[in-house]
C-alpha cells in the first residue's frame, strides 16, 4: 500500500490552498465503497480566527483529528476517499443545511424546525457555536450573511462531490456504501468504552449484512466494538443510508486514545497499526457487495 506524503496527513494541493472538497479518486476499478471524512479538516480561516475568542489551539478540540489519513488508502483498495480542508468548527459537514443556530447568528427565527435540533441547541449546529467540550468560539454574534456564506463556500461544495461520487458507484455496481468516518474523545465514552462504534442508524441505514462484516473484522482486530451507542450516525449516514434505493451507509467512530495525546494532537506509536486495520476493514467491505444481494429493493449484478 502507499503512504500518505507524512504519516499524519494526506498530500494537498502544489499551491497549498485550501478546498471545500477534496475526491480522492480510486486507483484502478472503483468499488461500490465511498469513504468520506467530514471533519479532519485542519484549515481555519483567518477571519473565524480573528472572531474567535479561543486560541488556535483550543479551536482544534472538535476535529476529528487525521481520521483522513487513518483511512487514507482507500484509493489503492478501490475506494475513492472525499474529503475537506475546512475545520468543522468552520463548518459542520455532518449537519443538516438548516440547522442554523439563532443564538449565534442574527436574523435568524428560532421557530424553524432546523434551528430547534438538539445539536443546535447544544451549540453543534452546522456552523457551530461551540467547540467540542462546551465552550464557546466567539465573542460576539455573527451575521445572519456569514451562515450562508459558509454555507455555498464549504458545505455545498462537499455534499455536491460526495453526492455524485456515490451516485457513480451506484451507476457502475447498482448500488453504493457510504463509510463515514469519524473519531470520538475518550472522554465521551469513559475509560472503559468501546474502541470503535459503528452507527447504522439501528439497522436502517446498511444491510445487517455490512455491519456485521465490519464488526467480524475489527474484533478480530482485538478492538471493542459497540453497535449504535452512543452514536447511531449522523447526517450523513441518514441521508444516503436508504438500502431501498440502493443506498447504504455506515458510519465509524474510533476512540481517539488509540491513536492520539488528544490534548497535544499528536500520533501516538499505534497509529500505523490501526491504519492497517482500517486497511483491512475497507477491504472486507469491498468484497461484501455480493452478500447483500438478498435486500428486496437493492439488487446488484456480480461484482466486476
Amino acid at each position: 500500500m502507499s503512504q500518505p506524503s507524512t504519516p499524519d496527513r494526506l498530500p494537498t494541493a502544489p499551491d497549498g490552498r485550501p478546498a471545500a472538497v477534496r475526491v480522492h479518486a480510486a486507483r484502478g476499478t472503483a468499488s461500490w465503497l465511498v469513504v468520506a471524512s467530514a471533519h479532519s479538516g485542519r484549515h481555519y480561516p483567518q477571519e473565524m480566527v480573528a472572531a474567535s475568542r479561543l486560541d488556535p489551539h483550543a479551536l482544534r478540540r472538535s476535529e476529528d483529528a487525521f481520521v483522513d489519513a487513518l483511512f487514507a488508502d482507500a484509493p489503492d483498495l478501490g475506494a475513492p476517499l472525499v474529503t475537506t480542508d475546512y475545520a468543522r468548527a468552520f463548518v459542520d459537514l455532518n449537519r443538516a443545511r438548516d440547522e442554523i443556530d439563532p443564538l449565534l447568528f442574527d436574523g435568524v427565527d428560532a421557530s424553524q424546525p432546523g434551528a430547534r435540533s438538539l445539536r443546535v441547541v447544544a451549540g453543534l449546529g452546522v456552523v457551530p457555536r461551540s467547540v467540542g467540550d462546551g465552550e464557546g468560539i466567539y465573542a460576539r454574534r455573527l451575521p445572519r450573511t456569514e451562515a450562508a456564506r459558509r454555507l455555498a463556500l464549504v458545505y455545498d461544495p462537499y455534499h455536491d462531490a460526495l453526492a455524485a461520487t456515490l451516485d457513480a458507484a451506484r451507476t457502475r455496481h447498482g448500488a453504493s456504501l457510504l463509510l463515514d468516518c469519524h473519531s470520538m474523545p475518550r472522554a465521551a465514552i469513559g475509560p472503559n468504552g468501546p474502541d470503535v462504534v459503528l452507527g447504522d442508524r439501528f439497522g436502517a441505514a446498511c444491510a445487517p449484512q455490512v455491519t456485521a462484516t465490519a464488526a467480524a473484522v475489527l474484533r478480530e482486530a482485538g478492538l471493542v466494538v459497540a453497535r449504535n451507542a452512543p452514536y447511531a450516525g449522523g447526517h450523513a449516514t441518514g441521508l444516503h443510508g436508504r438500502p431501498a434505493f440502493a443506498s447504504q451507509a455506515l458510519q465509524i467512530e474510533i476512540n481517539r486514545g488509540l491513536y492520539l495525546v488528544e490534548g497535544a494532537l499528536t500520533l501516538k506509536p499505534g497509529f500505523t497499526a490501526l491504519r492497517t486495520v482500517m486497511a483491512q476493514l475497507m477491504q472486507a467491505l469491498v468484497a461484501c457487495q455480493g452478500d447483500t444481494l438478498s435486500l428486496p429493493s437493492a439488487r446488484l449484478p456480480a461484482a466486476e
